[in-house]
């Protein structure tokens, strides 16, 4: 692992910390279950056991969830050390509600979407619920379903935060009226003066120096897509999109991003999962036990080999 010549590399593990619902069937306020909070306690000790820095970004009924606050109360006095408390704004089961209806459309299941002072009330809301749950207020935010809209970086700045985790890189959500990041990279950037972090994605494939260029320039892969021989080329060199999560994705695959995105001077990480996915039958990535076991030997290999790269690292300084 070569890093670039000031830094050296920095792995957040950022877990979307929220309650429990059918992925496929909408958004309701009254989905509100947590039910994963002992596995999710347990798993985080593994994690911390290999030198994990743990981000819970917390959304309303986790931290209004009974197993939610055992959670908190868990990890409560191990802030700065091991774990840090930041927002995660799912609007549809956030107070305050603009009416009466159970179910939310599409459009404003993004908190970016919604009306100034409607997204600014929710988040207020949380960041108040977070704050007098763990004695601390939240710095770092992670909007729901990567939702940042035109008022939600005044709005983080207005409510005291520092950074925001909500881009996406390459993703573009505006077929289902989400935000457009197709022309974001995995560097960091600053939104008036909120540092925004990417959570990790990326390409990789079987010649790292094309993974580089694809990594590099956010529009480099749609000229290849514009021709039958571009697809034909992606295709032979295995090209696939790669994000920084044991969600589908093997040690082996983050492991090539990681390198190829260090390669470009990246040095900041975002190693992320949805808090259900600790327990089997609660997402779509965890459906088995066989899941669960490769979700957990994945996670944790990834963290290990990422950490002992850096010791290797200092150590031949």
């Amino acid at each position: 692992m070569i890093a670039n010549k000031n830094n050296t590399p920095k792995l957040a593990i950022v877990i979307h910390t929220e309650e429990e619902f059918d992925w496929n069937s909408g958004f309701f306020r009254s989905n509100n279950d947590v039910t994963h909070g002992k596995e999710l306690i347990e798993f985080c000790e593994q994690m911390i056991i290999a030198s994990a820095k743990i981000t819970f970004a917390m959304d309303y009924a986790f931290v209004n969830s009974e197993q939610g606050q055992r959670v908190i109360n868990h990890f409560k006095s191990r802030q700065e050390a091991d774990v840090e408390f930041a927002t995660h704004l799912h609007p549809w089961v956030t107070p305050p509600f603009i009416d009466e209806n159970d179910k939310v459309d599409e459009l404003n299941s993004y908190p970016g979407n919604l009306p100034y002072q409607v997204e600014f009330d929710k988040l207020n809301t949380l960041t108040k619920k977070i704050e007098e749950l763990t004695y601390t207020k939240p710095f770092t935010y992670l909007a729901g379903r990567y939702g940042v809209g035109e008022n939600s970086y005044n709005i983080l700045k207005e409510l005291g935060y520092k950074i925001d985790l909500s881009i996406s890189p390459f993703a573009n959500f505006s077929h289902q009226q989400g935000p457009n990041f197709s022309n974001y990279t995995n560097q960091a950037i600053y939104k008036n003066d909120i540092k925004c972090i990417p959570h990790t994605t990326g390409y990789i494939s079987h010649i790292q120096r094309f993974s580089n260029y694809l990594n590099a320039c956010p529009n480099a892969l749609d000229k290849f897509n514009k021709s039958i021989a571009g697809k034909i080329i992606l295709k032979l060199l295995g090209v696939k999109r790669v994000r920084l999560s044991p969600e589908d994705f093997t040690f082996q695959e983050m492991k090539k991003l990681t390198l190829s995105l260090i390669a470009i001077g990246i040095d900041e990480f975002i190693f992320s999962f949805h808090s259900p996915s600790v327990k089997v039958g609660l997402t779509p990535y965890v459906k088995t036990n066989s899941d669960l076991k490769n979700f957990n030997i994945e996670t944790l290999k990834y963290i290990q080999w990422f950490n002992q790269c850096n010791k290797n690292e200092v150590n031949n300084k």
